[in-house]
Formats: C-alpha cells, structure tokens, sequence
C-alpha cells in the first residue's frame, strides 16, 4: 500500500510541477531570470527524485539532502528577485522580510537531517502555503503573481511525494547518526 501511496503522490508531484512550468507567461529570453531558473531548480528535483527512487536504499541519503539543500536555498529567489528589481520605490524593510526567511528555512533543513525528516515536509509545506501565498495576497512588486502561484504548487506537490518518503528516510539513519557523532565530537 505504502508504495502505491508514493507512485500516486510522485505522479501528483510531476503534475503540479509541470503545471508550473506551464502557466509561467513567457520562457523567451527569461532563462536566467531568478524565479524561472527556480522553476527549473524545481523540475531539477523533481527529476532527482525520480534517480533516487530508482536507486532504491543507496538514493535515500541523496533524496533526503537534496531536498534539504532546495529547502534551504528557497529564499535565496525572493532575495535575489528584490535585488533584481532595483529596490526603487519597494521598502527596504521588504528584503529584511525575505533575508528573515534564511534562518527559518535553513533551521528547518538542518533539523530535517539530523533530527526528523518531517521538518523538510513541513518546511517545503509551508514554505509554500505561507511564504507564497502571503507574496501572492500582497501582490509583491518584486515577484511576479505567476511565480507565488507556480512555486505553491511546486511546494505543495513536493511536501505531499516527500510526506510518503518520511518512513524510507527514518529507515536510513546514517544522517542522524553522522551528526549526532560530529555533535558529539565537537562538544569534546
């Protein structure tokens, strides 16, 4: 059941990732664009997730860091997206708002490693239903309404696949165990 659980939840993924690709107005001359080359980071992933399930056992510790490092990096686009637009007439307080989302996202990635893998899910969750949602309702001047629209999706669709893969990943303790041994070993 488990497993048919996760091929419906990485073909919900693969869905809503692709629909995000798709509702995005224009790809000409935007490639190197932040929140289009975010969309690509995401399908990126999408496609690592894909490798690493194939691998079975040995992809797990790549599928679970992977998702911690795209985690992570999410505020580095709405960063970069405010620096892109100039500032001008956007706050300052604006890029204190988005330079606040490092600690909490990579907080949440690192716990997702060295403690339980829920925090990634719920991290990509929320990511998601908060941060984009909230760009989305204030319609931000420097991320485009297709973008928090896109990256929700991404987000939602990712946590849900990610949410079937929690016990493949509590069944690997080697993250858990690496840091609890370089935890320990630096307190000495």
């Amino acid at each position: 059941m488990s497993l048919l659980r996760e091929r419906v939840a990485l073909a919900v993924a693969t869905v809503l990732v692709g629909a995000s690709l798709v509702i995005v107005p224009s790809w000409r001359g935007q490639w190197l664009e932040i929140c289009h080359l975010a969309l690509i980071a995401s399908a990126i992933t999408l496609a690592l997730l894909f490798v690493t399930r194939h691998l079975g056992r040995r992809g797990i510790a790549i599928e679970r860091a992977s998702c911690a490092a795209f985690l992570a990096g999410m505020p580095v686009v709405y960063v970069v997206a405010w620096l892109e637009s100039g500032g001008g007439d956007i706050s300052q307080a604006w890029l204190w708002v988005e330079i606040a989302g490092f600690p909490v996202y990579a907080s949440l990635a690192v716990l997702g490693l060295v403690r339980a893998p829920w925090f990634i899910v719920i991290g990509i969750a929320a990511h998601g239903i908060t941060w984009d949602a909230w760009h989305f309702a204030q319609h931000s001047a420097y991320i485009p309404t297709w973008y928090a629209i896109a990256c929700l999706i991404v987000d939602v669709g990712l946590a849900v696949y990610l949410g079937t893969r929690v016990a493949a990943w509590r069944k690997e303790p080697a993250m858990e165990l690496q840091a609890r041994t370089l935890t320990h070993s630096m307190s000495e």
